[in-house]
């Protein structure tokens, strides 16, 4: 930060949007394998009083697990997103400010 202002670098940070993108998509694939590896196993434990006893704990925290990899990517995906309009905005900005000097010193 410099006195007064904001400075960016914005290659650098169009870089880190980039590898936010590609975290978000590395953990989608990997909730991926882990929904379908859960939902090929069905329900395993049976429908004995302890195959049921299991699943009241079981089901709700698989499926909350599964939900929080969506949650995850979607927040991934959510800074990338923020990130790339920070830099747009800010590289707009400073093309503003570069042509208002030039204007003035002509």
């Amino acid at each position: 930060m410099t006195a007064g202002g904001f400075s960016i670098e914005p290659d650098v940070a169009a870089r880190a949007a980039t590898k936010l993108g590609s975290a978000a998509d590395q953990l989608a694939a990997v909730g991926k394998t882990l929904a379908d590896a859960l939902a090929a196993e069905g329900a395993c434990w049976g429908n004995d009083d302890s195959g049921q006893e299991f699943a009241k704990d079981y089901v709700p925290g698989s499926d909350d697990t599964v939900k929080a990899f969506t949650s995850l990517v979607d927040g991934l995906r959510g800074l990338q997103s923020g990130v790339t309009d920070a830099v747009a905005a800010y590289g707009n900005v400073d093309d503003t400010n570069r042509h208002g000097l030039d204007a003035q010193e002509s």
